[in-house]
Order: structure tokens, then sequence, then C-alpha cells
């Protein structure tokens, strides 16, 4: 019995740090709303960051196709915005997973919903799309097809 309790605490001591290292969807998304920019991120998949990048070099200086802090819809992201959103996980399989974020008591007016996927062995934001009043995605901004 000792050695079985023994084995399983070594067991989950090796787990902790390996479970850490991976947050989940929501986690990912919290981060982004930490982040100062959100041109840059560590979050972004390849493809999403490769989007930003493509973006600012054909604006060469100047301001590109996004124009507007996508993360509140145009709203002025502040240090303590965070505690007033609400994140919401949904699971779409292993390997995807969607994250929407709204003003806590809000009507889902300016809603964001993150599409995450499962990149390198952790999760990564890969899009993100408006569902409110004033709707839009990410990815079509950034390649200059809509607004």
């Amino acid at each position: 019995m000792k050695r079985t309790v023994l084995a399983l605490g070594v067991l989950a001591l090796g787990l902790g740090p390996a479970l850490a290292a991976d947050p989940g969807p929501e986690a990912v998304v919290k981060k982004l709303y930490a982040e100062p920019h959100p041109k840059h991120s560590s979050v972004y998949t390849k493809r999403l960051q490769s989007l930003f990048d493509a973006d600012a070099k054909q604006a060469n200086g100047a301001t590109g196709n996004l124009d507007f802090d996508f993360r509140l819809n145009g709203e002025p992201l502040k240090p303590d915005t965070v505690k007033d959103l609400n994140f919401k996980e949904a699971s779409e399989g292993k390997d995807q997973a969607k994250v929407t974020v709204e003003r806590k008591g809000g009507n889902m007016a300016n809603a964001i919903v993150y599409d995450l996927v499962r990149e390198g062995g952790a999760w990564r934001v890969d899009d993100a799309h408006a569902i409110g009043d004033r709707k839009w995605q990410l990815s079509a901004i950034l390649k200059g097809e809509a607004r």
C-alpha cells in the first residue's frame, strides 16, 4: 500500500509541471488580454501571426488593415479590463476550442469569439470574430478582404 501511494505521489509530481505548462484555451485567451499590444503574441498560431506580419509589412509603417483593438471590438483596453470580462470556453474536439469573451452583464453586443487549435502541443489562437452588433472576422480584416 505504501509503495502504491509513493508511486502515485511520484507520478503526480511528474505530471504537475507538464499540466502547468499546457494552459487551457481560456487561460490562453486571458493571456492575450494581458498583453499590451495585440499584433504580436506568443499565443497566436503561425498562420495568424503571419497574417499580422504581412499586414504590417504591407502598411509599411502606416496603420494597416486592422485599425482597432479587436480584443474589445474597438473599445480601449485598460489594465484592469480583464476583471470586467466573462470568458466562456466551449470544446470542439480534442484539438479545437472556442472561447467567447464579453463584458460582465453584457448583452453580447460586443462579444468576441476566439477560435483555438492545438499547435506544437499547446493551445493557440487561430482566429477571432465579433458576433454582436459590429460583425467582423480577424483573418479577413488582416487579409484586406473585409471590415
